[in-house]
């Protein structure tokens, strides 16, 4: 029988264990994200939600750290002169022997709660622990065992990117995401600019719905009181297009027929970038990075300077990565370079990142190519942050051997995992699970002490689609050691929206994933929805006379569509079970409640059309009519469920670029593009009933 520091440990980590328990001693249990370091059991009384009555700081300035704090409690001042019950005591003891300065320990015994840490940013980790210890007290109406907690980050940065490439949220829904993050323990951000930020010194780069650098400056200012760093990612040499789709930049252009890229030689591509770069830093004043992109520059050296320069492409790309690392250097800004271009014109990124590559390949390869890079290793600026960047496969072997090259060339090197990356709606991969984990515990094992996820807005999803992924990756950058997916997630759903909620039985958004991959393509016969294609291929429609032909061509596709509306009908019901018990973020589960509508309504129409070819009644092509007249309806409840939180489409007058990469998101002004393939499949039903 286990003893019950066992049990403790086992409590706390694996809920989904001891949920198939109920005459476990310790009764429900606990579920903190991300997880800690170590938890003990000691012994004494623990704590009820309603015992702490008052609060012991050592001075005044950490009378702050409590403002987040889910009680209103007197606030007492002293040297540790009390060990009444009742009271929540903070500390700051530099002698603790722990790896990091955000490291703390949490003791709760007594009927009271004491925390040591090595310096603030700890204090007030341990109180995001406090808090859902008591978070989970209320709620389960139970006590907190005694325990002792010891907990500290695994990786010293951690890392969110949040793009506003194709849409903007609401203001105050930015400060939301800054107290989430923060109550998981998330220390740095970047927003990826592009055209939303209100450029002083380019003014025309701004979008019309921009945010000023004053109101970013004032989101800083509140991320960096809860211990979250803002960063700018400003795009240049690729990726330009929000910059050089402008008449008066076009100059810029190492292509004049492209605004993907700039000019690298071009002295004014400096000026304009370094423009956009101080207001960058202003907008982030509290920031330590500056990112400047520099991936995917396919054709670098177009332009009539580069040609004339008889600079090769990689070195032309690192005449760039020099000038903008100066720069960031003089702004005390450290900068961070994608890297992919660096691999790609060494003739070695597939391997960085093709998983069926064999090991030999690899080894041979990187034997080859790697001179290379050896030979242009004096061209990489060592003040860099080189960003490995892996969403799908950083297991790769090839990937191993880059993170491998750059510490052996003492240059820093950062990984970069993705919550989600160019899908439609919603994420896939369980929300990327198994790449999340992978890339933080690899991170972890070569001792890196930076790590980045990505967020990106190629199709926009809304926000609230990726806290899972988000969490999974609080949850290992913080405590990189190997946990299931099943209890992450079990941990997930109680931590976000209720213990109640644990159990697999309420798990809706995997289904959703498994559902929305039939959606993507229900409509087509050609294409898919990765991007925003110019060309696609609907399916055909029944043809009079020819009863049921259209059913047998069609026979797997429409299989697939009954068996969406079959996970339709369940998620339906789960999420409607899950908004009864649920606690809070009820906003989420609407969310998912409307992805479920839309790839219904594509599996329904489907099968309302079998139903017409196999029997050619009036009744039928009533059904169809009234189900695609529908359509209008359904698409207002989901913009409006979308819009609580963020802007709908872009204003008038709104400039889009050439779309190089297709990006969903970028293919209309207005929702349109969130239709792509539902709003031409309506118009030919609509053509094709007017026919019958």
């Amino acid at each position: 029988m286990p003893g019950v520091k066992t049990i403790l440990f086992v409590f706390l980590f694996f809920p989904g264990i001891l949920r198939a328990g109920p005459s476990d001693p310790l009764g429900p249990h606990f579920a903190l994200i991300p997880a800690p370091q170590r938890i003990e059991a000691i012994s004494g009384p623990g704590l009820l939600y309603s015992q702490l009555l008052t609060v012991e700081v050592e001075n005044t300035d950490q009378i702050r750290l409590l403002s987040d704090y889910p009680a209103s409690l007197p606030v007492h001042i002293s040297k540790r002169q009390q060990d009444a019950p009742g009271m929540l005591s903070l500390q700051i003891d530099t002698t603790l022997d722990l790896p990091s300065p955000e490291g703390y320990v949490l003791r709760v015994a007594n009927k009271r709660v004491d925390i040591r840490a090595k310096g603030r940013a700890g204090l007030f980790y341990a109180l995001q622990t406090l808090n859902q210890l008591l978070e989970d007290a209320r709620d389960q109406d139970i006590t907190i065992p005694a325990c002792l907690i010891t907990d500290y980050p695994s990786i010293a940065v951690r890392a969110v990117h949040l793009d506003l490439k194709h849409h903007l949220d609401a203001g105050f829904y930015y400060y939301h995401i800054i107290d989430v993050l923060a109550s998981i323990k998330v220390n740095t951000v970047f927003f990826e600019f592009e055209d939303k930020l209100r450029y002083r010194k380019a003014p025309a780069v701004a979008a019309p719905q921009a945010i000023s650098i004053e109101e970013f400056a004032a989101l800083s200012k509140y991320a960096h009181d809860r211990y979250i760093e803002i960063n700018p990612l400003v795009q240049g040499l690729g990726h330009a297009s929000f910059i050089l789709k402008h008449e008066q930049y076009k100059e810029l252009r190492d292509d004049p027929a492209s605004d993907w890229a700039f000019d690298p030689m071009n002295p004014k591509t400096y000026a304009l970038q370094f423009a956009l770069y101080e207001d960058a830093i202003a907008a982030t004043p509290y920031g330590k990075y500056l990112h400047i992109g520099g991936d995917e520059v396919g054709t670098l050296g177009r332009s009539a300077q580069t040609k004339n320069s008889g600079r090769s492409a990689i070195e032309l790309q690192m005449y760039w990565l020099k000038k903008v690392t100066d720069f960031a250097q003089t702004h005390h800004r450290t900068p961070i370079f994608w890297d992919d271009m660096v691999f790609k014109l060494s003739g070695l990124y597939k391997t960085t990142y093709d998983t069926t590559m064999n090991k030999d390949t690899v080894v041979a390869l990187w034997k080859k190519n790697s001179p290379k890079l050896d030979a242009n290793s004096s061209l990489f600026p060592a003040n860099c942050i080189y960003m490995r960047w892996n969403y799908e496969s950083p297991n790769a072997l090839g990937d191993q051997l880059a993170i491998d090259w750059y510490k052996a060339h003492h240059l820093d090197v950062m990984p970069a995992t993705s919550a989600q990356q160019s899908y439609a709606v919603l994420q896939r991969n369980h929300s990327n699970f198994p790449y999340i984990r992978d890339f933080c515990l690899i991170a972890k094992a070569k001792q890196l002490d930076k790590i980045l996820c990505t967020v990106w807005d190629d199709s926009s999803p809304h926000f609230e689609t990726v806290w899972r992924g988000l969490y999974d990756f609080a949850w290992f950058s913080w405590n990189a050691a190997d946990t299931s997916e099943q209890n992450v997630h079990a941990a997930f759903r109680h931590r976000f929206f209720a213990p109640a909620l644990a159990a697999q039985e309420y798990e809706c958004r995997d289904l959703l994933e498994s559902a929305i991959t039939f959606w993507e393509t229900a409509f087509l016969e050609e294409g898919d929805r990765e991007s925003y294609y110019p060309s696609y291929k609907l399916m055909e429609l029944p043809t009079t006379g020819d009863k049921g032909k259209w059913s047998r061509r069609y026979q797997q596709k429409l299989h697939d569509a009954a068996a969406s509306m079959d996970i339709y009908r369940l998620i339906k019901d789960r999420i409607q079970r899950c908004m009864t018990l649920s606690r809070r973020n009820r906003y989420a589960l609407e969310i998912l409640d409307q992805i479920n509508e839309l790839q219904g309504y594509s599996a329904n129409l489907l099968l309302l059309i079998k139903k017409y070819d196999e029997s050619n009644t009036a009744e039928a092509l009533i059904q169809i009519r009234e189900w695609v007249n529908g359509f209008t309806a359904m698409r207002t409840k989901l913009e409006q469920v979308f819009g609580r939180t963020r802007m709908m489409g872009n204003p008038d007058g709104y400039i889009r670029d050439t779309n190089l990469h297709l990006h969903l998101a970028n293919g209309t002004n207005n929702t349109d593009w969130m239709y792509y393939y539902e709003l031409p499949m309506n118009r030919k039903i609509g053509e094709w009933l007017r026919s019958r």
